[in-house]
């Protein structure tokens, strides 16, 4: 055990009598809130020790520890920082306790009318569950997140979420809700001149779901031209082009080389290349009409 983790389990043991004192005299003299407080002020030095020394799961019980009392003497605000500070650090040991604390925090968080912070714990939530490959609940806390951030008018952050969403959607096999959240995404950047730029790589990935469903691409192809007609004179549009017509012709040879010629110039994302495989494999699907 390092100096810093023992003077770490020092401090919470002295947390633990500052709280719970023994003898008549002294906790007849002693205000509760007041021996609460300082226990919390040990707990929390405590907390930071551990991280010192890498001791992840006892700097993350220690800080919870803090949060309940804070709670105690109704400090909430205080409660939350210290919950996440405890979810923070059992990220590195134990996902389901990480998920828990930032719970308690967001529960705070929305009752104290801070939307913004609730949403953006459950993002980290979110984002925690995809490294553990739980993609349902992921998506779950992404769309928490994003309803959030829209009730705060904060759509930039909502918009990183609702993409989140979308790919998982596409990934699964509901392409209709896939390009419905990348269309609405490109909206909301064509209204903005310094995002307008952006909204092709959504109306791309909004066309590479549709390659691969049964919809009618050129049509939707015409619309998003109509919305954007730069969109047509970009690499993106050329390539879907390319593809639609290597789908209909039942010609895989040249779809994959169309795919590895725009991968050379623009690498292609792992979302990218994989809803791209899928697209091909609809041509085995097909008669061969060549």
């Amino acid at each position: 055990m390092t100096h810093i983790e023992l003077k770490a389990r020092q401090l919470r043991d002295e947390a633990e009598k500052k709280l719970n004192p023994r003898g008549f005299f002294k906790t007849l003299f002693s205000k509760t809130s007041h021996r609460v407080e300082e226990s919390t002020e040990y707990y929390s030095r405590a907390g930071n020790l551990f991280k010192m020394a890498k001791n992840w799961s006892q700097a993350g019980y220690a800080f919870a520890d803090a949060a309940d009392l804070n709670l105690r003497n109704s400090n909430r605000v205080e409660a939350a920082i210290n919950y996440v500070e405890a979810a923070n650090c059992f990220k590195k040991t134990d996902v389901s306790r990480a998920v828990e604390f930032y719970l308690k925090a967001i529960e705070i968080y929305c009752d104290k009318g801070k939307f913004v912070m609730g949403a953006k714990y459950h993002q980290a939530i979110a984002e925690l569950l995809e490294d553990e490959s739980d993609g349902d609940d992921a998506v779950g806390h992404y769309e928490k997140a994003a309803e959030l951030y829209k009730q705060e008018c904060n759509f930039s952050s909502a918009n990183k979420c609702l993409e989140k969403i979308g790919e998982r959607a596409a990934l699964d096999g509901d392409y209709h809700k896939a390009v419905g959240i990348f269309q609405e995404i490109a909206c909301f950047d064509l209204a903005s001149s310094v995002l307008r730029y952006c909204a092709k790589q959504y109306l791309f990935r909004a066309a590479i779901c549709l390659l691969c469903s049964e919809a009618d691409v050129g049509a939707k192809m015409a619309t998003y031209v109509d919305m954007y007609p730069a969109f047509e004179e970009s690499r993106e549009y050329r390539l879907v082009v390319c593809l639609l017509e290597c789908v209909e012709r039942g010609d895989g040879d040249r779809f994959a080389a169309a795919v590895r010629k725009y991968d050379s110039a623009s690498k292609l994302g792992q979302w990218h290349a994989a809803m791209l495989q899928r697209a091909r494999k609809r041509i085995a699907e097909r008669p061969d009409l060549r």
